[in-house]
């Protein structure tokens, strides 16, 4: 096993049992909305303190990150990107759809990616160039050759994004296709469920690369592609602009872009 993701793997798991040791502790503060937003906080700030400590132990040189961090990629160094609760409303709601997530990018190149979900105790890993797997056991995305009874995830944007009646329009398209939806509310575990098969794959309106790069690698090393949406402008074809993305398998891509070729390319 590659060391770095030995460590991930320790790592990932100590954050997880801080997360599940107290996902029934906050039904008991259900009332107070605001003690109950400070109790995860507070969650929050003790998960990511473990899983840093985990790493900085092996690696005292490197550098860990999360989202509230600015993200940029630099190859004088090693960086450790922590999603310390990917589904927090999930987690707010005790609905147990949510997971911990650590990406490790060397020279500008994500090479390791971890997600465990602590509910279900489902461990996601992968080695660029070396696959996938969950809990051990090689994954690849699915294979399926048709839109009728496809289930795609979906990351929904806000109401008040100007691109929004945009996403409405692609969304109305496929869903006359045949193809089911989710919005599950964690975008990592649904790109790790695409790389295991589970779903046919995600479609991604929000766009921001820190909190995917553990399950963009994942969803790579299993045989998937990801795509961007791009609304075709006949004024100017060069200027088309990105809206949304789409990662599942080639032939997937393949058919939905041929679905709504008329109106967005997918690149």
């Amino acid at each position: 096993m590659h060391p770095m993701l030995n460590i991930a793997i320790r790592a990932v798991r100590k954050g997880g049992n801080i997360i599940t040791q107290n996902y029934d502790t906050q039904k008991f503060i259900k009332e107070d909305i605001d003690k109950k937003k400070i109790f995860i906080k507070n969650i929050l700030q003790k998960t990511y303190k473990t899983i840093s400590l985990v790493i900085y132990k092996s690696y005292p040189n490197h550098i860990i990150l999360n989202k509230k961090n600015s993200f940029e990629k630099n190859k004088k160094h090693t960086l450790w990107v922590i999603n310390e609760l990917n589904g927090k409303n999930n987690f707010f709601k005790n609905f147990p759809h949510f997971c911990v997530s650590i990406a490790v990018v060397i020279k500008n190149n994500t090479e390791i990616s971890v997600i465990y979900d602590p509910i279900r105790n489902d461990l996601f890993t992968s080695v660029k160039g070396q696959g996938s797997q969950l809990n051990g056991y090689r994954i690849r995305c699915s294979d399926i050759n048709s839109l009728n009874y496809t289930t795609i995830a979906i990351h929904l944007p806000s109401k008040t994004h100007q691109e929004y009646f945009s996403y409405l329009n692609i969304y109305k398209k496929l869903l006359l296709s045949g193809i089911s939806f989710r919005s599950t509310g964690s975008t990592v575990l649904d790109l790790a469920y695409v790389a295991s098969g589970r779903i046919d794959g995600l479609l991604d309106f929000n766009l921001k690369p820190i909190d995917l790069i553990a399950g963009k690698l994942q969803t790579r090393e299993s045989g998937c592609l990801t795509s961007n949406f791009a609304q075709k402008n006949k004024n100017d074809e060069k200027n088309n602009n990105k809206i949304a993305s789409l990662t599942s398998s080639p032939k997937l891509i393949r058919l939905i872009s041929e679905k709504i070729g008329e109106y967005y390319s997918l690149k």
